[in-house]
Formats: structure tokens, C-alpha cells, sequence
């Protein structure tokens, strides 16, 4: 019986429906902090598809809850944001960001990849799943909120705050629609950032060989020791990476700058600690700038740091994904081991919660000419379905 039902639902997926969705919510322009008119349209979309859908969270930046077959267990959770970065620079773009274009399958526009086409699917999903949550034995929740560029403060952080003062339940299973080339996630980076502070000695350009220590000097040496391929290998996350984003010194052109700052992003791999991350930077920087004897610096109180995040292969949202992709995709499952950045994953992770992302193939995320494959979003919904009816049922 489930799996005649299953099969139902699986042969409901509409590739059109997806591409209607998202062309929909891509439309609507929601830069951070600027989501209430594309979550007040993603609530409307999911009331006429007859789910329960609700808002939460402050008024002008709601999230939209749709749910099925509500305050049943287990739950899982499928979370998408609605929030977007900037346009940079429009001219750049071949497309007007904010008209979706189809072309020979691919779908243009800010957000197609990050990831506005992925929340259409957890909507066409919920579509489907009203259909049949009779035979369901737990609910579904789509979360789509937002705030998730600058760290989910006003998403799925709120959600998770008033999740555990009891307001609304805590998912047992949280699935994440970032994009992973419909490959299995199931951990990310963690990130460390520091500024270290270069103190060097003021002087006039005329006497910079004499008594001059010149901190930009200073730290382009060490920028240069720091900025090298990471040779720590995690088999489900990949390589740490390290990046010295900004630099700030100088205050007049004919005066040698005393102090000068680098901004350091480090993104971490398990087992890595805050004293082992600058740990290696220190050893770096002390290398290449004590060489001359002038070199003093100091490492400033660590603006932020997360360790890496996981969830184990064993666990059973795993098992139901890894089951299911071959069903759909028919070829064995694979996981994420690449390039990006991290997600809403790592809040549903801090909480003891099994947390796995899927989602579909696209590029140029945060830059000119966006695009999701829409093939791909078709089968991200299909296995979203699989697993979901194999966890409840």
C-alpha cells in the first residue's frame, strides 16, 4: 500500500508546477532584511494549495509555516530561505535578475540557485503530500524563513528559540534545499574569524629605511604565508580553507602606517578547535615576519567561532535518503564533498537534530546570471517524497 501510494505521489511531481513556483517567488525582490512581500506570496501560494500555512516571527521579516497533518510525530522539517543578496552590479547580467528566464532547461534569475527554486519544490512537495497525509504516520513542516545570508538571527534561529520555549515543536528530522548537485550533505565547515593588529612605527616617507616600520610590510608578508591550500582532508566535509578578506592601514600618503589590520575567515573541518585554528595561524605569521626582527603583531579576541557540523551516516534520515536517491536518480547515492558555504543545516545540527541537505544543480549563486537546473528540481522533489514516506511510514 505505501508503495502504490508513494508512487502516486512520486508521478504527481509536475516539472511546470516547480517552474511556475519559483519563477513566482523570483519575481519578488527580497534582498535581506526585505522578505515580508515574497513571504506574504509564498504564504498565499501555500493557502491555495490547500496547506495550513501560518506566519511567525516579526512582522515586516515573517516566517511562513505550512504544515501537514500538524503536531504529529515524528516531524520532519524542510527549510528553505526566501531571503537573497544584493544585485552587484546589474550590467553584468544578460537577464533583468528579477524576470525569470527558461533556456534550454536552465532557469535565470537572483535567487533561481539560492535558493528560491528549491523553496518551490518544498512547496510542490507539500502540494502532493496534502493529497495523501493520510498515510502519513508523522507531519511534515515547510519552513521557509528568513534572514539566512546574515546568519538566520530572524529565521531559523527564531524558529529553533521558540521551538525550545515550547511554542512550536521540535522537528525530529530537518531537511535543508541548498544546493548540493543532488548529492547527499550531511556536514559542513565550521568558521573562525579573527583580526590580527600589526604595530609597527610612524615615520615621514623620507626616513622609511632608517626608523620606519611599515605594517602593511608587515602583514603582506604574513598574508602571504596564510593565504595557501589547506592539506586536512575530512572524507564529508572536504578541505578547511583560510582567506584573508580585508586589510586596513595608512592615513596619509607621506606617513608610514603603525598599525595595519587583516581580516581572517577560516573555515574549519571536524576535529579542529579555536586554540588549534590560531594556533596555526600564530606559527604562520610568526615565521614570516620575525625574520627581520621588527615584526610584533597582536591577535585581537576571535569575533566568531562554530565548529564543523555532522551528521552521521548511520543515522536514519541518512539511511532514508541513500535508500531512495538510487530509486530516482538511479545511480548510487553520493555525498557532498565540495566547495560551499555553510547553511541553516549547522542551527538544526547544534540542536540534536538529524539534518540532511539536498538540493538541486545551479550556479552563480550571489553573482551575475544565476541558474538552477530545472531537471534537477524535479528530482529533488521526487526524492524528497521517497524519503519522506520512508521515514513515516
Amino acid at each position: 500500500m505505501k508503495s502504490e501510494v508513494l508512487g502516486r505521489a512520486i508521478a504527481e511531481v509536475n516539472r511546470d508546477r516547480i517552474l511556475e513556483l519559483a519563477s513566482e517567488l523570483i519575481m519578488i525582490p527580497s534582498v535581506t532584511g526585505e522578505e515580508r512581500k515574497v513571504a506574504d506570496r509564498a504564504a498565499e501560494l501555500l493557502e491555495r494549495m490547500g496547506v495550513l500555512a501560518r506566519k511567525v516571527g516579526e512582522a515586516e521579516r515573517p516566517i511562513v509555516l505550512g504544515d501537514l497533518n500538524k503536531n504529529s510525530k515524528p516531524l520532519i522539517a524542510l527549510n528553505g530561505h526566501l531571503d537573497t543578496v544584493p544585485i552587484a552590479d546589474s550590467r553584468a547580467w544578460k537577464t533583468n535578475p528579477f524576470e525569470p528566464v527558461f533556456d534550454s532547461g536552465l532557469l535565470y534569475g537572483r535567487g533561481a540557485s539560492d535558493m528560491k527554486a528549491s523553496c518551490a519544490v518544498i512547496m510542490h512537495v507539500l502540494e502532493i503530500l496534502q493529497k495523501h497525509q493520510d498515510s502519513l504516520k508523522g507531519g511534515v513542516q515547510a519552513q521557509l524563513v528568513p534572514d539566512e545570508e546574515k546568519g538566520g538571527k530572524f529565521g531559523t534561529l527564531l524558529l529553533i528559540d521558540l521551538m525550545r520555549r515550547g511554542e512550536l515543536p521540535m522537528p525530529d528530522y530537518a531537511i535543508i534545499g541548498e544546493k548540493s548537485n543532488l548529492k547527499i550533505r550531511i556536514s559542513e565547515r565550521g568558521s573562525c574569524r579573527v583580526n590580527i593588529r600589526f604595530v609597527g612605527r610612524a615615520t615621514h616617507t623620507a626616513y622609511a629605511r632608517v626608523e620606519g616600520v611599515n605594517t602593511i610590510a608587515l602583514a603582506s608578508k604574513a598574508v602571504l604565508a596564510l593565504e595557501k591550500p589547506l592539506e586536512r582532508w575530512d572524507p564529508y566535509i572536504g578541505y578547511p580553507v583560510i582567506s584573508v578578506n580585508a586589510i586596513k592601514a595608512g592615513s596619509a600618503i607621506n606617513q608610514v602606517p603603525d598599525e595595519c589590520v587583516i581580516s581572517i575567515d577560516r573555515r574549519t573541518v571536524r576535529g579542529e578547535t579555536k586554540e588549534s585554528v590560531l594556533g596555526e595561524i600564530k606559527e604562520a605569521i610568526d615565521k614570516a615576519i620575525n625574520a627581520d626582527g621588527n615584526g610584533r603583531y597582536e591577535m585581537e579576541p576571535v569575533e566568531s567561532f562554530t565548529p564543523a557540523n555532522y551528521t552521521s551516516p548511520d543515522s536514519r534520515l541518512v539511511k532514508a535518503f541513500q535508500d531512495a536517491v538510487p530509486k530516482i536518480v538511479g545511480h548510487a547515492p553520493e555525498f557532498f564533498v565540495e566547495w560551499a558555504g555553510g547553511t541553516d543545516g549547522r542551527h538544526y545540527r547544534e540542536v540534536g537534530v538529524e539534518t540532511v541537505g539536498f538540493g538541486p544543480k545551479g550556479e552563480h549563486a550571489h553573482g551575475p546570471n544565476e541558474f538552477v537546473d530545472v531537471n534537477s528540481l524535479e528530482v529533488q522533489a521526487k526524492v524528497y517524497l521517497s524519503t519522506i514516506f520512508r521515514i513515516l511510514n
